[in-house]
């Protein structure tokens, strides 16, 4: 039987975890999408690196211990969060509420979103076999 101090704990680690994978995504895509090298790199460009970038975050998040499951949640709200600020901070004609800017976002990009989240997940959860694999190896 687990005692409630060590499920709390555990909780909480979860909770610390997804926060900070959360702020770690909200601000590197949100400057990820407003950079202006933008401007000089393709569509495609853009995608493979920001591909890259969520697999590397992933990987050395999983590698510090953080679970799949936490990482995955915080990749994914982190994404939602950097680009919904990067929509509600541009340049605009008209004040935009922040309900309109996360709509904005999810119409443009969510494709994107469901990838980066996907990569990231599937490189925390290969990370994560591959460091417990390498430990159980004699």
């Amino acid at each position: 039987m687990v005692s409630n101090s060590i499920v709390a704990r555990m909780r909480l680690r979860w909770t610390v975890h997804a926060l900070i994978s959360a702020a770690i995504f909200a601000v590197l895509y949100k400057y990820w999408l407003t950079t202006p090298v933008l401007q000089y790199v393709s569509i495609d460009q853009w995608r493979w690196l920001a591909l890259l970038v969520a697999a590397a975050c992933g990987s050395v998040l999983s590698l510090l211990r953080f679970s799949a499951i936490a990482l995955s949640c915080g990749a994914l709200t982190g994404l939602l969060l950097g680009g919904t600020w990067a929509a509600w901070t541009a340049p605009h004609d008209v004040t935009i509420s922040v309900y309109y800017a996360f709509q904005s976002h999810l119409e443009t990009l969510w494709r994107e979103v469901v990838r980066l989240a996907f990569a990231t997940t599937v490189t925390a959860l290969l990370c994560a076999y591959f460091a417990k694999r390498r430990v159980n190896v004699p």
